[in-house]
């Protein structure tokens, strides 16, 4: 008891000294009861001397603390730019930071719900959901100058929420996918695989749950970066990715050659546009070669000219079609051959050629050297050339070469001069037997070196009822000879079996007008038998 009673007077002394030093509101805050924990709501920085002004009402620390601390050491959410407030689009999941300073300083975190509302202390529920963040902050400050007019206050948004995204057509895996709404389209389509080969990337379609919908070019942002052809997510969105419609090849003297899609004027001008222009190394004193597939599935050479001034050529392209733009080094004194040259592989039975004729061998130009010199250097034609089909494709325009009678019949008439920059074109032969007349299905059919007359008959279901015999089936050959029928007859590619019908003998006429006559005759007993 001694020694009680000194410590419980000293206790209370020192208890009283601060109302002898500190201002009324600053003993006001110290004497509030705490619990030991320091969160998001207080300040240890308020000032401890000196008058304070007093803000009545007051906003309560202790009621807008949040469990759970504040963000300072959670890891930042990456961003390619500042967060718009006029664009941003609040929903359920949304954190928003409340800070107020001055007498007291505090900051508290709330979140919308999945009604879209956010919960302030003391005030109640705002709703917020698909309200922009411009919007709903001019709302939460509005709502809290009415119930505390003296308080420096502000909202910020302290992290955005995540929501489904639905991904579908033309990806590697479609599906419904987590994003954030400071993601952008691209993330999204890399957690789905990837666009598919041949998928467009400058046509990707994004729906709004609101009804509308916008459309994103991928191809452009990978080339410029401008985020506006890769835009932010909402909730709801549906991300289609459609397949090309028109897409084309450039290679050679470009920035950045390869396959783009068109979608615009669909010409060589916007090809050259996307593939980043024209390299220094292009030269336009030599044409453009454009290959481009037929009505035949071939596919054919063409040269394209600049303009008078250099200017791009006005050529509206199709799909599949692969344009080169020469470089100075095409300057040089070069020909070119194309086709069915010796060596060349034969075309798949679809008849498309399998090269690439924008690879065509290019041979030093020799003065005064004609056609049949130059096939002589090439290596000469293949066992498939079609000899007759031949061209030379000079300034865009074809030159026919007849190279059957050039090479088969010796006629030096029909051999012509090359020129500086012609490419020498020998076409394939038809790969396929054309089989008609009165068989039960006429048509082409896949040449097979075995077969026999008989046997592509066979193919072709057969000779009908009003085929004549077998021995009047006749064969047309490439060159146009007409074989008779023989079991051991070759069909070469490109030939034509042809099953005629056969013609009604007076007999048969007869026999015809004989039965159509006693058809009538059977029906008007009928009728008679009726009426009776």
């Amino acid at each position: 008891m001694t020694h009680t009673l000194p410590r419980r007077a000293l206790a209370l002394l020192l208890s009283c000294s601060p109302v002898l030093w500190l201002p009324d509101v600053v003993l006001a805050q110290s004497l509030r009861p705490q619990d030991g924990r320091q969160g998001v709501g207080t300040d240890s920085s308020a000032p401890s001397s000196g008058p304070a002004p007093q803000i009545s009402p007051q906003l309560p620390p202790s009621e807008l603390r949040m469990d759970g601390g504040d963000a300072q050491g959670a890891a930042p959410i990456p961003v390619d730019e500042p967060v718009d407030p006029e664009a941003y689009v609040c929903g359920p999941g949304d954190v928003f930071e409340l800070s107020s300073w001055g007498l007291q300083n505090w900051r508290v975190k709330v979140a919308v719900d999945l009604e879209g509302r956010v919960f302030v202390p003391r005030i109640g529920f705002l709703t917020l959901g698909g309200k922009t963040l411009a919007e709903g902050r001019r709302l939460i400050r509005e709502a809290v100058a009415r119930n505390y007019p003296k308080v420096s206050f502000d909202v910020s948004l302290a992290s955005p929420r995540s929501f489904i995204v639905h991904v579908a057509a033309g990806v590697a895996a479609p599906g419904a996918y987590r994003a954030r709404a400071t993601d952008r389209l691209s993330s999204v389509l890399a957690q789905a695989g990837g666009v598919s080969p041949f998928a467009s990337r400058r046509r990707v379609e994004i729906r709004r749950r609101d009804g509308t919908s916008l459309e994103a070019d991928l191809v452009r942002y990978a080339l410029d970066g401008d985020v506006r052809n890769n835009p932010r997510l909402l909730d709801g969105d549906v991300v289609r990715v459609p397949f090309e419609e028109i897409a084309a090849t450039i290679e050679g003297a470009v920035n950045r050659p390869g396959r783009y899609e068109l979608i615009g004027k669909k010409d060589l001008a916007e090809l050259v546009e996307i593939a980043g222009g024209l390299a220094m190394g292009a030269t336009r004193r030599v044409p453009l070669t454009l290959v481009r597939r037929g009505e035949d599935e071939q596919r054919g050479l063409q040269t394209v000219p600049f303009g008078e001034d250099g200017a791009l050529p006005p050529l509206e392209l199709r799909h599949d079609d692969v344009v080169r733009v020469p470089d100075f080094n095409e300057l040089q004194r070069f020909v070119s051959v194309s086709g069915a040259l010796m060596g060349v592989p034969p075309p798949p039975p679809t008849g498309v050629v399998p090269d690439d004729p924008t690879g065509n061998p290019r041979l030093p130009f020799v003065e005064g050297e004609t056609v049949r010199g130059l096939l002589r250097r090439a290596g000469g034609p293949g066992p498939l050339a079609d000899l007759a089909g031949a061209y030379l494709l000079r300034a865009g325009k074809a030159v026919p070469v007849d190279l059957h009678t050039l090479l088969m019949l010796q006629d030096a008439q029909a051999d012509r001069p090359v020129e500086l920059g012609d490419t020498l074109v020998v076409p394939f032969k038809r790969r396929s037997v054309l089989v008609k007349g009165a068989v039960v299905t006429p048509g082409p059919y896949a040449f097979d070196p075995t077969f026999s007359v008989e046997q592509y008959l066979a193919q072709a279901g057969g000779r009908t009822r009003f085929a004549r015999s077998l021995s009047n089936v006749r064969l047309i050959t490439p060159d146009g000879e007409t074989r008779s029928f023989r079991r051991d007859l070759v069909v070469p590619p490109g030939a034509s079996v042809v099953v005629p019908e056969r013609h009604f003998t007076p007999t048969e006429i007869v026999q015809i007008i004989l039965s159509a006559a006693s058809v009538m005759v059977s029906g008007v007993a009928v009728v008679l038998a009726a009426r009776r």
